[in-house]
């Protein structure tokens, strides 16, 4: 039997989903009983025929990766982990918050799958955890980077990158593990939760955009990797996935023609932004809400982030990435609020 913590979450709910159809045995880690409704529209959305047949080896269980005896009673007989489970935001409030969650819930894991004799473990990491210092003048991040501690990063880079160190501290200690590290995912789901939030701010109208870029992979990608990495139970590495490197303003295009709205057409620089984030924090304080811009996306907002997926493809040769039109195409249709 497989766990998957964050099961309810847009990847982890994707990788239950998938797993269920390749014919494994799920245990569903949750913390929130209305959450599993998330689940059960993706069955819908993908193998509505099916659904009552996958639902019969899904088990779930509720629980949380902070609580130790739920951590340990979660992994009575499973043989495999997906670790998806972790906190993101970019809100300096959270920052202790953020370790909490995301290093000390991992050590958690990592500590009792070692104690349960689980023969692998993948832990979801994140672009964000990649270092910037690089033995290559092409400008593209790798897994091989080295973390620069002099970079001004967010609290949920950190607490992303010291996950990992738990992860490859287990695996000196027998584990066997792998890394996935994604880049901003898009696929069906809740458009009020994640990366999504982008389709939801650009389908209400946004005027400006900003002249950053990142890295942007379909779910189902993501979720791909995982299953072959489950099926191969290859080990021991760690593997950037990210499918396409894009600017913001083409990315806002493409998602906006498929929605039917105009485009954001004012470019906003660092000052704007700046200038941005800090109404924002003024307004939220009024408002007593937390602010919908922080510095750490603001600065984000401005860098030019790319990665390399070369790793990947070498070692899967026969992985494809789908094409962002399809992804825009399906994240749309599988709105879920």
């Amino acid at each position: 039997m497989i766990l998957v913590t964050g099961s309810t979450g847009l990847l982890g709910s994707h990788v239950v989903v998938e797993l269920l159809h390749k014919g494994y045995e799920v245990r569903a880690l949750f913390r929130e009983e209305a959450r599993k409704e998330v689940v059960y529209k993706l069955l819908d959305f993908y193998y509505p025929h099916e659904k009552e047949t996958l639902l019969q080896k899904l088990h779930w269980f509720q629980g949380d990766v902070l609580d130790l005896a739920d951590v340990e009673d979660s992994l009575i007989g499973i043989s495999k982990v997906v670790h998806c489970a972790a906190l993101v935001s970019f809100h300096r409030r959270d920052f202790n918050l953020l370790f909490k969650v995301n290093r000390r819930g991992t050590a958690n894991m990592v500590n009792f799958a070692l104690a349960a004799e689980v023969n692998q473990f993948i832990h979801v990491s994140s672009t964000a955890a990649v270092g910037s210092d690089s033995q290559f003048a092409d400008g593209l991040k790798r897994e091989s980077n080295l973390w620069n501690p002099n970079d001004e990063v967010s609290g949920y880079s950190l607490s992303k990158f010291s996950a990992e160190k738990e992860v490859w501290r287990a695996n000196e200690e027998g584990l066997r593990v792998s890394i996935v590290n994604p880049s901003v995912m898009f696929g069906p789901g809740s458009w009020e939760e994640s990366s999504l939030k982008i389709f939801r701010t650009l389908h209400k109208g946004l005027k400006y955009y900003t002249n950053g870029s990142n890295a942007f992979v379909d779910v189902r990608d993501v979720t791909k990797l995982i299953l072959k990495l489950i099926e191969t139970e290859k080990t021991g590495e760690r593997y950037l996935v990210t499918g396409f490197n894009l600017k913001f303003k083409e990315l806002f295009d493409r998602i906006c023609k498929q929605l039917g709205v105009k485009a954001p057409s004012k470019l906003a620089g660092p000052f704007l932004t700046g200038l941005a984030w800090r109404l924002s924090v003024i307004l939220g304080r009024i408002r007593g809400k937390r602010p919908t811009i922080t510095r750490e996306s603001a600065r984000s907002s401005q860098n030019n982030s790319k990665f390399s997926n070369e790793k990947l493809l070498r070692d899967f040769p026969d992985f494809e990435f789908t094409d962002l039109e399809d992804t825009i195409a399906t994240t749309i249709k599988g709105r879920m609020d």
